[in-house]
């Protein structure tokens, strides 16, 4: 992994099931994620594409984006429930690959814009 090219910085969030007091329904928060007591991680964060498309009689923007950060021992299918927030932006993570060795970078598939992170 190449240190320079974290020049971002992103928060990471996963969901957490509570209880309404009110209700006593199940609701779902977003906790955010400490690595050695930071909750916010360098990245590499790159665009790509946007698509607008009508969905419920309004027009619905929607990009993708491939963010790079290094590696931190998570499960694949837990880290793809999670979010990513960077630059004002949700981004809900699609997929989450690894490098070679599973060992120094994560390299997630994320888009935002249809779901705002949920």
């Amino acid at each position: 992994m190449l240190a320079y090219r974290l020049i971002h910085v992103i928060t990471l969030q996963r969901p957490v099931r509570t209880r309404d007091p009110v209700t006593g329904g199940s609701v779902l928060g977003w906790e955010t994620v400490t690595f050695n007591d930071r909750d916010r991680v360098p990245a590499e964060v790159l665009t790509g594409p946007g698509r607008e498309l009508v969905a419920a009689q309004a027009q619905q923007i929607e990009t993708t984006a491939r963010i790079n950060l290094r590696w931190f021992p998570v499960g694949h299918r837990e880290l793809c429930t999670w979010r990513a927030l960077w630059d004002g932006r949700v981004f809900n993570i699609e997929s989450a690959e690894t490098d070679a060795t599973a060992r120094r970078e994560w390299r997630l598939t994320c888009s935002d814009g249809l779901t705002a992170g949920e």
